[in-house]
C-alpha cells in the first residue's frame, strides 16, 4: 500500500498554441524521495495547477508572469518562469483525477 503524497514544485510551465499539450518543469516530491522532472499535461489539468498555485498565493496573477513568443510556423509559444512564488508546491493527485499524467524523468 503506497502512502505518501507525490507533490511537484513548479518551476516552470511551458505550451505552444496549438499544442494539445504543456510542459512543467518541476521538482517531484514522494515520501523522502525527491527529484527534478518534466510532466505533460493537458489544458485542463493546467487550470487547475493555475487555480491550485492562486489559491495558495493570494496576490499571484498568473498573466503577469506569462510571457509569448512568435514562432517561425506562426504558432505562439506561451511560458511562465515560476520560481520567483513563494508557494508552488502542488498535489499531482489533483491532477490527476481528470486524466493520467506522462512523466519524463530526466
Amino acid at each position: 500500500m503506497n502512502t505518501y503524497i507525490r507533490t511537484i514544485e513548479v518551476n516552470s510551465i511551458l505550451f505552444e498554441s496549438n499544442d494539445p499539450e504543456v510542459l512543467v518543469k518541476g521538482t517531484i516530491t514522494k515520501g523522502y524521495m525527491t527529484f527534478d522532472t518534466d510532466v505533460i499535461i493537458s489544458h485542463s489539468q493546467l487550470n487547475c495547477l493555475i487555480n491550485q498555485l492562486q489559491k495558495q498565493n493570494n496576490n499571484l496573477e498568473m498573466s503577469e508572469l506569462l510571457t509569448s513568443e512568435r514562432m517561425y510556423n506562426d504558432e505562439t509559444l506561451y511560458s511562465a518562469e515560476l520560481s520567483a512564488i513563494s508557494n508552488r508546491r502542488v498535489d499531482l493527485e489533483n491532477l490527476t483525477v481528470m486524466q493520467p499524467v506522462k512523466q519524463i524523468r530526466a
